[in-house]
């Protein structure tokens, strides 16, 4: 995907949040929608789901918690399951007659990895392309999680610059991509605007994550919901990253701006997690119990010390205090 044939047809200024819509999910040229290849070893990037069956068995393990807490055999609706991977872990982690007796839904916007998915998991997984119609099959009632769900979203940056908040983007000059920032006038709901305002930082806000959020939220009756993403809260999320978090990453290498912009549509593009504001989203509904933790905290109980995956993904000074874990209980409403 070329941007220079993108950009000037949006008044010469993309902000960041396009770049991602199209460079990841354009129909033809997405990275999600056509070009990625696989996840784990032999693709662009590893999830914890990649790494071995803790995470599956300790989902399945919060599940059945879940199933007691609502005295009923909740729908698992997994959101954003890459190729498949999660699901299979999850389906050996719930046993022969387990899998007889679970109903298992996955969500998934890109059609080419529902098609993965599906071949995947066969009988055992049902595909959806949005969380409104699982949510429909599953009556309303379900255990939802989902793993590196919302760093995937397309991210809006910002720079403080000259005393007021900038949106930075792209530009097309002299026939080069340039970044550019332009003011904004009105600005996203988020917690950065009360810590972060320093000459020369960049910030981003998952916006299009909130508006999706939002979105299904109405249709949810009764469950839990698991939200597993690195990132970190407010007060610490950009310590030592004044440039903000925004990257990209191709066969596993780290991808500043320039790089993943021109490689766009056949690289993976992220952003760190503002777990502050995930929490004010679910504390927009009081009824609701919710609780961050450190995946770390999460898997611990389930983790085998001996082996070198599982001590990563809980381990005190990566994995395990990078990911955290915002879990939403929702009782009969």
């Amino acid at each position: 995907m070329n941007l220079v044939h993108h950009i000037p047809a949006h008044d010469n200024w993309l902000s960041y949040e396009q770049v991602m819509e199209l460079a990841l999910y354009n129909e033809r040229d997405g990275y999600y929608s056509a070009n990625i290849s696989d996840i784990g070893f032999r693709g662009d990037f590893s999830t914890s789901a990649s790494m071995g069956d803790l995470l599956a068995r300790r989902i399945v393990s919060h599940w059945r918690e879940s199933c007691d807490t609502f005295a009923r055999r909740l729908p698992i609706i997994e959101i954003g399951g890459g190729n498949g991977t999660m699901a299979l872990s999850i389906a050996r982690a719930l046993g022969f007659f387990g899998r007889l007796r679970a109903r298992y839904y996955m969500v998934e916007r890109s059609a080419e990895l529902r098609k993965l998915q599906a071949l995947a998991g066969g009988n055992f997984v049902r595909t959806f392309p949005d969380m409104e119609s699982a949510l429909k099959h599953a009556g309303g009632r379900a255990f939802i999680f989902c793993n590196e769900l919302p760093d995937a979203f397309p991210a809006r940056q910002f720079i403080h610059s000259g005393g007021e908040w900038k949106e930075l983007g792209l530009s097309v000059v002299n026939g080069r991509i340039t970044e550019l920032a332009r003011p904004c006038p009105h600005l996203p709901t988020s917690c950065v605007w009360e810590q972060w305002a320093t000459e020369g930082q960049v910030v981003e806000v998952h916006e299009s994550y909130r508006k999706w959020y939002t979105l299904w939220q109405p249709l949810w009756k009764a469950g839990t919901f698991v939200t597993i993403d690195y990132g970190d809260t407010n007060d610490r999320i950009y310590y030592r990253k004044p440039r903000g978090s925004l990257r990209g990453y191709k066969s596993h290498i780290l991808l500043d701006k320039e790089q993943f912009t021109s490689m766009a549509g056949h690289c993976d593009i992220t952003a760190d997690v503002n777990f502050s504001d995930l929490l004010r989203l679910a504390q927009n509904y009081p009824e609701d119990a919710v609780s961050l933790i450190s995946q770390r905290d999460y898997l611990l109980p389930l983790t085998d010390m001996s082996s070198p995956c599982q001590r990563h993904l809980v381990d005190e000074v990566g994995a395990g205090s990078h990911f955290h874990v915002l879990i939403q209980q929702r009782f009969d409403i």
